[in-house]
Parts: C-alpha cells; structure tokens; sequence
C-alpha cells in the first residue's frame, strides 16, 4: 500500500468505512441529491438486502437491512451507504491519497444531502496475499519474501509444518485507535474470489500465498458521538493508514521487492 505504489503490488481488497447512528431517511433509498453527485463516476446502481441478528430480551431477531450499493462499469469499486453506514471498497487501489481523497468526497455528499448526526466508529481494512514466482512446499521456504518475524513462529517444530496457522497482533492508541493485524501463510486458494460483488482487475496465480489482513478503527472510548465533519474524519483516516502502510512495509522480506514488487507483473509472472 505504499504512495506511490510498487511497480506491482500484492493487495488485492480495500475498504474504508463510517458507521453512524442511525438515518432513518437511508433506510430503503440514497438522496437523490446524494446519487446525483455519485452518478458520473459511479452510474450503476443496485438495492443490497441484508439480514441482521439482534438477541433482545425476548431472544435472536432477524431484520432485514436494505442499503444501496453504486458501482463504476468495470465494477471494481463501490460505495455502500444505508441507515447507519457509508463503505467504500475496491480491488483496484492505486494510492493512499486518490482513495482518501474519493472517500472524503463520498462523505461530503452524503454530508450535504443527508447529514448523520455524528459518527461513531471508523475503518480501514488491506487485504494483501503475497505470491511469488517459486515453489513453497513448507512454510520454513517463505523465508526472504516474508519478515522472519512472520515465519518463525511457525517453524518451532522442525519435523513438520503446521496445518493451519495464523498470527494475530492488537495494538491499541489513546484515544480510541486500535489496529488488528492478522497474517497467515495458505498452501492455496484465494482469500479475496475472483468473482463476487466487486470484480478484480487481474488474475492470480493458483498456490500458496502469505495472507496480511490489517484492519485499523477508531472509536470515541468515551462514547461520545462527534459531529459528522469530513475534515476531521479525512484526517483521522490519515492516522489509520498510518499503521496499516508501517505494518506492511515491515512485514516484506528482502527479496520480495527486488524479484516481485519492483517488477512489472509480465516480469515475475511471464504473462
């Protein structure tokens, strides 16, 4: 997730998002004000039905919750907005700053057709799998693509390799940030499908791939509910990408960036 980017790079799903209390006039449609200003660069739009699980005193309820996505043509970007939440997600990331900079334009829109209340927890999530151009029977030979600090762990027994296995780090910053990292080596598969609401813009190869998933949030410890200002909410999602760049950056072997993200992907892949 580096600004500027690798020649290639190994994230594959981004998502920012802004949870608030409840808009009722969100529940079943956008603003029309608020479609118009999305239309030119996201003209595709589509009803998301939801089923929520409440427990209240008389037990589990089950709600459905209808939010409404809208999609660019390629649809490998959307943005989701309902009755307590605006999401912007694409595979197709580029930089830190046009994403940020999409997002604090989605929340102005939304500020000035529908202004929530305040706000109530902020998200950034990176989804990166790492795939490199040679055979990894075990999870000892992601040594030098990965950081040692992501192998380690999983080589304690030098007899046999773990069949399932992952890292999982929280780090917490007063006021209220808090970041989970989870980072876990796969012998294959996908963890972002290449087909599903969003599209990718590329294919992947087949086998084994090393998992980072960075979620980083906020949320007032206090409970308290800010007023609903895209300055200030820009500006806190600067602090969230903060340690979801920091933690990738350090979680990168010495070979990764030589032989594969400052390679373009014809290189590494022969494609």
């Amino acid at each position: 997730m580096p600004d500027p980017p690798y020649a290639q790079d190994t994230l594959r799903f981004v998502a920012a998002e802004v949870r608030f209390p409840v808009v009722e006039e969100l529940g079943a449609q956008a603003p029309q004000a608020f479609r118009d200003r999305l239309k030119e660069r996201f003209p595709i739009q589509e009803p998301l039905n939801q089923m929520t699980l409440t427990v209240g005193a008389t037990g589990p309820m089950a709600q459905q919750a209808i939010r409404q996505r809208f999609m660019p043509r390629d649809r490998l970007m959307s943005v989701t907005v309902g009755r307590d939440a605006v999401v912007l997600e694409t595979t197709a990331y580029e930089t830190w700053t046009d994403f940020r900079d999409l997002f604090a334009e989605v929340l102005s829109a939304l500020a000035d057709s529908q202004r929530p209340d305040g706000y109530l927890r902020l998200g950034l999530r990176y989804i990166d799998e790492i795939r490199v151009p040679e055979e990894i029977p075990t999870v000892a030979d992601w040594r030098g693509w990965v950081a040692d600090a992501l192998v380690e762990p999983f080589t304690i027994d030098d007899t046999a390799s773990p069949t399932s296995a992952t890292i999982a780090l929280q780090y917490g910053e007063y006021p209220g940030y808090q970041t989970l990292f989870r980072a876990a080596p796969f012998a294959s598969g996908r963890t972002v499908q290449d087909e599903g609401p969003l599209l990718v813009p590329f294919a992947t190869p087949d086998g084994p791939y090393y998992l980072l998933d960075t979620d980083s949030s906020w949320f007032d410890p206090q409970s308290a509910v800010p007023e609903f200002d895209v300055a200030a909410m820009t500006e806190m999602f600067n602090n969230l990408h903060a340690p979801c760049k920091r933690l990738f950056e350090r979680s990168l072997g010495p070979r990764l960036r030589p032989e594969v993200l400052d390679r373009q992907r014809e290189e590494v892949w022969g494609e």
